[in-house]
């Protein structure tokens, strides 16, 4: 399959979020807030790397939390570690909270703030899956990230699996 066909698949199924619709398709549609609180993992979409136009972060593995009280914690690296989600609410517990970025969900895009950078924001556009797409290695309850480069057009994307 082709760079330009996976993008196109992808376009295709993330339009709706992308154009602030509140339709939902058979395939993902927009997640409830309780659907994001949790640990993820991002998973590698084939030819990713020339899909996206960006990559702000380019380290191969990624973990993710987003907290009931708005905080959203992540690390990267260059190896695989097989973390459960009591590993890594280990981790992020011993990172300070005041530095810590805050997220924001208004229903169709996630915002998140750095507390180092008071003019910092990043607008993900958000979806789950309800049903595995093979050709793409996602699975139902992977949750797609879209960044929007302020422009409402999408500049990097990550699929996350959730970690029980």
């Amino acid at each position: 399959m082709t760079t330009k066909n996976i993008f196109l698949i992808l376009l295709t199924f993330l339009s709706f979020s992308a154009l602030g619709q509140q339709d939902q398709s058979e395939d993902a549609g927009l997640p409830k807030l309780a659907d994001i609180i949790g640990f993820w993992k991002k998973v590698e979409i084939p030819n990713e790397s020339k899909a996206n136009k960006v990559n702000p972060w380019p380290q191969k593995y990624q973990w993710f939390s987003f907290y009931e009280n708005g905080k959203v914690y992540s690390m990267m690296a260059d190896k695989d570690y097989d973390y459960t989600s009591e590993d890594l609410k280990e981790i992020f517990d011993m990172l300070p909270a005041d530095k810590t970025p805050n997220y924001e969900y208004d229903g169709e895009y996630v915002t998140i703030d750095n507390k180092e950078n008071e003019d910092y924001l990043e607008l993900w556009g958000v979806n789950l899956f309800y049903r595995d797409i093979k050709k793409l290695n996602i699975k139902k309850g992977n949750l797609m990230m879209t960044l929007d480069d302020g422009n409402e057009r999408m500049i990097y994307f990550r699929l996350l699996k959730r970690i029980e």
